[in-house]
């Protein structure tokens, strides 16, 4: 994907990772720190993870816990990729530790999360934010919008993505086939689309 260059100074935005569930943290967290964000510190319980994530970034540490992360007051950020029915408490938890938190989708599994982190996002003035990564780690995508910037399309009057990924069911979590942890499949397509 085209990188836009750094939106801030080396050092400045120093940044946490936590809950890899999902595989699409290791993209999550390298367009940050393509951004320009450092990885500080890691949290993953599975040691396979967090030693992946520690061959791609080796200026991180792995703490061990959460509360280490919540605690460090020079964290600026939390990228996780969790499970998706824990998305939103974890979140929750980043922005009271005056934190902002940034998220795989699907970000929540329940309309009552929407709700608690809309209001504690307006309470406290922390951000929630999700990467739709077939929007923003799609060379496909990338390419259509500077033909859009650069006129060549014209008046873009609706975008559509039709095309879900294989299921890959061998090689999915348990909880991927769980409604209860990942929402149902109205919350899984809709968060790719």
């Amino acid at each position: 994907m085209a990188s836009q260059g750094p939106v801030c100074e080396q050092g400045e935005c120093p940044i946490a990772a936590a809950f890899f569930d999902h595989g699409h943290i290791y993209g999550m967290v390298a367009n940050l720190v393509a951004a320009g964000a450092s990885l500080s510190l890691v949290y993953e319980p599975d040691d396979d993870k967090a030693a992946l994530m520690l061959s791609k970034f080796p200026e991180a540490r792995r703490v061990q816990s959460f509360e280490d992360i919540l605690s460090d007051q020079d964290i600026k950020l939390v990228a996780a990729a969790a499970i998706p029915n824990l998305r939103a408490g974890i979140g929750a938890t980043v922005m009271e530790a005056g934190k902002d938190y940034f998220t795989d989708k699907c970000p929540f599994t329940s309309l009552e999360q929407l709700e608690h982190i809309r209001s504690l996002a307006d309470s406290s003035g922390r951000r929630y934010a999700v990467c739709y990564s077939e929007r923003l780690q799609n060379e496909a995508t990338e390419h259509a919008l500077q033909l859009v910037n650069a006129g060549v399309v014209g008046e873009v009057v609706q975008v559509l993505g039709l095309g879900p990924h294989r299921l890959s069911a061998s090689q999915r979590p348990s909880w991927f086939f769980e409604r209860a942890e990942y929402g149902g499949i109205i919350c899984d397509l809709g968060s790719h689309q």
